[in-house]
């Protein structure tokens, strides 16, 4: 929603609280500095609340740029849990979390699908990174 929209909408509520609290006090029902007080207060909450967020900071794993994806296997993964194991080229097993699954919508892999990732080492050892699934 854009900018003028939301002060609009802080205009209706103001002015709507405004006479609200004037009713209830049974003081006149519109009272210009009471309007200001909620209209400044509503607006400045408007501005605030909806300011886009930053992208988060990816935790754990540092992808460099320009590095070599390897292929593997999925051995298993927990869609419920959203996170498995594939096993690599070399029969190591390696780590992968569904926030690593590149794609729109639901991320989850099958079991012995064929998979390109990158390898990044996390706090809690190597996981799979940029994960794809191979056609």
């Amino acid at each position: 929603m854009r900018v003028i929209g939301k002060l609009v909408i802080s205009l209706v509520v103001a002015a709507l609280a405004s006479t609200l609290s004037g009713w209830i006090e049974a003081d006149s029902p519109f009272d210009l500095i009471r309007f200001a007080t909620f209209w400044l207060a509503t607006a400045t909450t408007a501005l605030l609340v909806s300011r886009p967020a930053k992208a988060p900071a990816k935790r754990g794993a540092n992808v460099a740029p320009n590095i070599e994806r390897e292929k593997g296997k999925v051995k298993w993964f927990n869609v419920t849990k959203g996170f498995g194991f594939i096993t690599r080229s070399n029969g190591e097993e390696i780590f992968v979390h569904f926030r690593s699954i590149r794609g729109e919508g639901r991320r989850s892999l099958r079991d012995g699908q064929d998979v390109s990732y990158v390898v990044t080492s996390s706090d809690k050892g190597p996981q799979a990174e940029e994960v794809e699934a191979i056609n």
